[in-house]
């Protein structure tokens, strides 16, 4: 009976012994929960913008006599480059993005070639010298690419020149028109993006040399002529506490 009563007191000891540390055992086991940093935003691309681009142009010319719309010399190519300054606004809502944008860039585009007879003996160059763009923009956007199509207004500034065997005499007008083609662009980082893109000028027929400076002359020209571009360019997208201080003021 003694050894029975004995076995039972000390079974009642480790149970109420294990039930004592069964709280402390239990903590022991909690595992901390592990902190998730919430996702980062991909960067949109809602926001005003400049940026720098530049590439290559090329297109063709004729000039035509401006009474009776007559070819004076056969259509002419023009090549060069350019080089300028962008801005714009976009506004993004899921995949789709809408924007303007404005760009002016100095051109090296120029041609030349001889005048039908009888004025074989002049020839004539035409060089376009500045070209902005102002365009709207539809894209669509996914992860951190934009693809893009993009149309609007465009101005040129383009000196026409006759070169005779005693000289050369110049005329510059500026000719209005318009554009379109479309581009892709991809976000470098929250701010930065690089683009590449395709438009086609096409500029309104123009008259020169009217009234003509000179009867030895050819004048009384019209000159008719659309271009094409392929550019690259870099953008930055302003902060939008700039805004917010000029708006304050």
């Amino acid at each position: 009976m003694r050894t029975s009563l004995c076995a039972s007191t000390a079974a009642l000891a480790l149970v109420a012994a294990s039930a004592g540390l069964a709280p402390g055992g239990a903590a022991d086991l909690n595992i901390a929960p592990i902190y998730k940093p919430p996702a980062a935003a991909l960067p949109t691309w809602a926001g005003i913008y400049v940026g720098v681009a530049g590439g290559g142009a090329w297109g063709g010319a004729v000039v035509r006599n401006n009474a009776t719309g007559a070819d004076q010399t056969s259509h002419f190519d023009l090549a060069g480059g350019l080089f300028g300054v962008t801005t714009g606004i976009n506004a993004e809502g899921g995949n789709g993005v809408l924007g303007l944008e404005a760009d002016i860039s100095a051109t090296s585009k120029k041609g030349s070639t001889l005048e039908f007879p009888p004025n074989a003996a002049f020839s004539n160059e035409v060089r376009e010298q500045w070209l902005s763009t102002f365009r709207g923009r539809v894209g669509y956007a996914r992860d951190n690419w934009l693809v893009y199509a993009t149309g609007g207004a465009a101005l040129a500034n383009v000196a026409n020149s006759i070169v005779a065997p005693a000289g050369m005499i110049s005329d510059q007008q500026w000719h209005w028109g318009w554009t379109a083609g479309g581009g892709v662009e991809v976000k470098l980082n929250a701010d930065w993006s690089a683009k590449i893109e395709y438009l086609y000028v096409g500029l309104q027929d123009k008259s020169y040399f009217n009234p003509v400076p000179s009867p030895a002359l050819p004048g009384n020209q019209r000159l008719h002529l659309d271009g094409h571009i392929v550019r690259v360019g870099v953008n930055y997208k302003l902060p939008w506490n700039v805004l917010d201080s000029f708006f304050k003021r």
